[in-house]
């Protein structure tokens, strides 16, 4: 038998296996809803993942290495990669697949023990809304964790000169003399970091900003979620969340720009400590 014959078996092999594994943490993930289990399903299916496919790829391009198709996917997979970029979802709402940015962001709040995540928004309604599809997460992660885990997060001040901009653009027809909406989730969100620091204590520091944020952006010591927001005539936007791994260029430049703007001299504490 010659050794590219033992080395094409040898592929099949892993593939077949690596498929194996991640139907099995799919089936997991499906047929159980304990949080251990949940979590051994995604080690399943990151690990089926990490084995088939780097095989689908490389057997994809030797196929169509002679055809533009070939090289293009190859470019942008290099790209990708390049880029620090692990993932890339339509946006950040949920969805009736289980693998989507909302399961994925709650989970990851869910499955972190110890260290710090800085959070960046304009108002970060969704993440400190009591009703917002992230708050459960947070709560139970800081009740379970017991100091364990900080928070900083930085919103709008209400000051903010982009606060009415985007309010018209996004309730256009309101009255002037009427209170937007955009300014009530950002009292929203500081009235309810100051009841998670009384009840869970000073685990949570939240900072208004007169000059940004712009974009929303969740950072883990390993993993960067970033989503971008533009002006639109509707909220949420709907665009894609982006995935940083630690230590990318991505990564780095974005966790800088929450430095800089935690600590610019317009940045201040609602509380006032």
């Amino acid at each position: 038998m010659t050794p590219s014959v033992v080395h094409q078996k040898f592929l099949y092999l892993c593939a077949a296996l690596g498929f194996a594994v991640l139907v099995s943490g799919l089936a997991v993930g499906v047929l159980t809803e304990s949080r251990l289990w949940a979590l051994s399903a995604v080690v399943l299916e990151s690990l089926g993942s990490a084995v088939l496919f780097p095989i689908l790829v490389s057997f994809s391009y030797d196929r169509l290495k002679e055809k533009w198709l070939g090289d293009e996917v190859w470019r942008i997979f290099n790209e990708l990669s390049d880029a620090g970029i692990s993932r890339v979802y339509k946006d950040r709402e949920t969805s009736p697949r289980r693998d989507n940015a909302q399961t994925r962001l709650s989970e990851e709040f869910r499955s972190f023990e110890n260290g710090e995540i800085l959070m960046m928004g304009v108002s970060l309604r969704v993440f400190f809304n009591p009703l917002g599809p992230f708050y459960r997460d947070i709560e139970t992660m800081l009740r379970e964790t017991g100091g364990r885990v900080r928070i900083r997060a930085v919103v709008c001040d209400p000051a903010n000169p982009d606060v009415p901009v985007r309010a018209a653009i996004e309730e256009a027809g309101r009255s002037p003399e009427h209170t937007s909406q955009l300014e009530r989730d950002i009292e929203s969100t500081r009235v309810t970091v100051a009841g998670l620091r009384a009840t869970m204590g000073p685990h949570v520091d939240l900072r208004l900003a007169t000059s940004a944020p712009y974009c929303t952006t969740v950072i883990f010591p390993h993993v960067c979620y970033y989503s971008p927001n533009l002006l639109a005539p509707k909220a949420p936007v709907g665009l894609p969340m982006i995935l940083f791994r630690s230590g990318a260029h991505g990564f780095k430049m974005i966790h800088a720009s929450f430095e800089y703007v935690w600590q610019l001299p317009t940045t201040r504490d609602p509380a006032g400590r």
